[in-house]
């Protein structure tokens, strides 16, 4: 046995210390074998349960949605279905109430004006400010007079001419038709002469192939049917407009 410079015994090498750093050495690093064991294990099912809730969360979500599209067709049709018996009822037509809520499509708009939702309540002779529910009834009204007006003479058209409108007889806008302020009839406005035309509330006369019918409140309706003399929709504006 091999001595040292003292004469003890040298010591033995530690090889057992370096064999299990070897071992150490090649244990470093978990693998792919073991994050494709925690993929299986996590991640698909975490991934799976994720698609699950929001194929559920969005199907729900559809699901609401369409009951509310049906909910809202059912009320509607339940609305016209009352508003047809109501109009039956009280003698009007349906069509001629949507025609006064469309008359904006009646009146001649100018280069660089805008006719807005308040604009148009003015147009009915209702202020700026009424709401839905009025303009309605407002229109109703409208449609019961178009129904008188029929008994007397068939038009094409009618349209409600108040004190913020004119109807222009000529295309040069020197001969127009307004609206008597405190409900007497029609005022002629020719050059710089006025004619007032009486006209008692609820009736009709013919001029110059017009029907012009008196409401009563500062608001007049005109049944046009006269062609090649007339553009409907480009004879009535605003009275300020168009000068």
């Amino acid at each position: 046995m091999a001595e040292d410079a003292s004469g003890k015994p040298a010591a033995k090498p530690k090889r057992g210390k370096a064999k299990a750093k070897k071992s150490g050495a090649k244990k470093k690093g978990l693998g792919k074998g073991f994050y494709i064991g925690v993929a299986l294990l996590i991640v698909v099912p975490f991934v799976g349960l994720m698609g699950w809730y929001a194929y559920s969360v969005l199907g729900v979500f559809a699901e609401d949605k369409q009951k509310a599209l049906d909910a809202k067709a059912q009320r509607l049709a339940a609305q016209a279905s009352a508003f047809a018996k109501r109009a039956a009822k009280e003698g009007f037509k349906v069509k001629d109430v949507d025609a006064c809520q469309k008359i904006r499509e009646q009146y001649r708009i100018p280069a660089g004006i805008i006719y807005t939702e308040f604009t148009q309540r003015q147009l009915v002779g209702l202020s700026k400010f009424a709401s839905d529910e009025q303009v309605t009834e407002r229109c109703i009204q409208f449609a019961k007079a178009v129904t008188e007006m029929q008994k007397m003479s068939r038009h094409l058209r009618h349209v409600y001419v108040c004190q913020s409108a004119q109807f222009n007889v000529d295309k040069a806008g020197r001969h127009f038709l307004t609206a008597d302020p405190r409900g007497r009839g029609v005022v002629e406005n020719r050059g710089k002469r006025n004619k007032l035309h009486p006209i008692g509330k609820g009736r009709s006369i013919l001029m110059s192939g017009w029907q012009i019918y008196n409401q009563g409140d500062g608001c007049i309706i005109i049944g046009i049917s006269k062609t090649g003399i007339f553009t409907f929709s480009g004879g009535v504006q605003m009275k300020d407009e168009g000068k």
